[in-house]
C-alpha cells in the first residue's frame, strides 16, 4: 500500500452539505432527517411534530448554509411578530466561531450623567400629539471590535450608547431590560451591529432577538372585561355594537322601505225604511203605524181587492 493510499483511507470521507430546496431528491432526503428532529422532545415546541416539518426543513437549510448543527439553529432561532431573529448570545457566538475574526471584544466609556431628550406619542387614539420628554441618565458607549485574520485590521463596529437606546426609544419601553442590565444590553447590541456590518452572510441578514423586541410596534391583545350591568342598560337600545353589528345596521338602513298599504275605504250603506211592525213581527195593517201610506199604497201584500182578482193565468 501506498502512501497516498494510505492518507486516503486514512482521510474521513467529506459528506456534502444538504441544501433542502435544490432538488427533489435532496428535498426528500431533509425530510426524512427533519421526521426525526420532529419526532423529538429536546427541541422547541415549534418543530415538534409532524405539521411542523415545515420549519424544521427551514431551520435544517439555514443549519446546512451556516455549517452547524441543525438543533442549534432551532435552540436560537426566534419568531418575533411573525419575524425571525437570533439570540443575542448565539450572534456573538456565531461570530467568534466563523473563523473571520479573533474572538469580539468590547470598548466601554463611562460618560457620567447626561441630559438625553426623546419623542413619544401621547393622547387618545384618534387624538394622538408628539411631545418631547427630558431625563436624565448614566450615559456609556459600547463599541464591539475584532481583528479580521485575512488582513490583520482591527475593524470596528458602530458605537452604541445609553443616550441612542433613550433616543431610540428602547430604554423606556415597558418591560426593557435596558433600566436593570445596561452593560449587557449595551455589549448584545454592540455584536449585532458589528455582525450585519461586517458579516451578514453569517446571520442571513436576520437581526438579533433584542433588536425586534425593541423595535416592534406590539398591541394589547389582553381580553376586555365584561361591562357590568349597569352600564350595559345605560347604552342606547339601537346602539350598533362591534364594526359587525354597525354594519348591518348600515345594510339594513340602505334597503328600500315597503310602502305602506292605503287604509280600506268604508262605504257606509243606509237601509230601507221597513214597514210598521208590531213586536211579534207581524206588519201593521194601513193607519196601524207610520209606515203605511193613506191608500194602503206602501202595504207589501196589496189590498183585498188585488187578491179577489188573483188569476192563476
Amino acid at each position: 500500500m501506498t502512501t497516498s493510499q494510505a492518507v486516503a483511507l486514512a482521510t474521513p470521507p467529506v459528506h456534502r452539505a444538504i441544501s433542502v430546496f435544490s432538488s427533489e431528491a435532496d428535498f426528500a432526503a431533509g425530510q426524512r432527517l427533519c421526521k426525526a428532529l420532529t419526532s423529538s422532545n429536546l427541541v422547541p415546541v415549534s418543530y415538534q411534530g409532524e405539521g411542523n416539518m415545515g420549519n424544521a426543513l427551514i431551520a435544517l437549510d439555514m443549519a446546512n448554509r451556516m455549517g452547524i448543527p441543525p438543533i442549534m439553529v432551532m435552540q436560537n432561532l426566534n419568531v418575533i411578530e411573525g419575524r425571525p431573529s437570533w439570540a443575542s448570545q448565539f450572534v456573538i457566538g456565531a461570530l467568534n466561531s466563523c473563523g473571520l475574526f479573533s474572538p469580539i471584544r468590547f470598548r466601554k466609556v463611562k460618560l457620567g450623567e447626561q441630559e438625553v431628550s426623546y419623542e413619544r406619542w401621547t393622547g387618545p387614539k384618534g387624538n394622538r400629539s408628539k411631545e418631547t420628554v427630558k431625563a436624565k441618565v448614566v450615559n456609556i458607549e459600547c463599541t464591539a471590535y475584532a481583528v479580521e485574520k485575512a488582513t490583520g485590521e482591527t475593524l470596528e463596529g458602530p458605537t452604541v450608547s445609553i443616550a441612542m437606546a433613550v433616543a431610540e426609544g428602547w430604554y423606556f419601553r415597558p418591560g426593557s431590560k435596558w433600566v436593570t442590565m445596561p452593560d449587557l444590553m449595551l455589549m448584545y447590541r454592540a455584536a449585532a451591529f458589528f455582525g450585519r456590518l461586517y458579516a451578514p452572510h453569517i446571520l442571513n441578514g436576520m437581526p438579533s432577538a433584542d433588536e425586534v423586541l425593541d423595535i416592534a410596534d406590539f398591541k394589547d391583545i389582553t381580553p376586555k372585561t365584561e361591562t357590568p350591568a349597569a352600564e350595559t342598560a345605560a347604552k342606547p337600545a339601537g346602539r350598533a355594537r362591534g364594526v359587525h353589528a354597525a354594519m348591518a345596521a348600515a345594510k339594513e338602513a340602505d334597503k328600500p322601505k315597503a310602502k305602506a298599504k292605503a287604509a280600506p275605504t268604508i262605504i257606509e250603506a243606509v237601509a230601507d225604511e221597513l214597514p210598521a211592525h208590531d213586536e211579534d213581527g207581524v206588519l201593521l195593517e194601513d193607519g196601524e203605524g207610520n209606515a203605511g201610506g193613506a191608500d194602503g199604497a206602501d202595504d207589501v201584500f196589496g189590498t183585498d181587492d188585488d187578491d179577489d182578482n188573483y188569476d192563476p193565468a
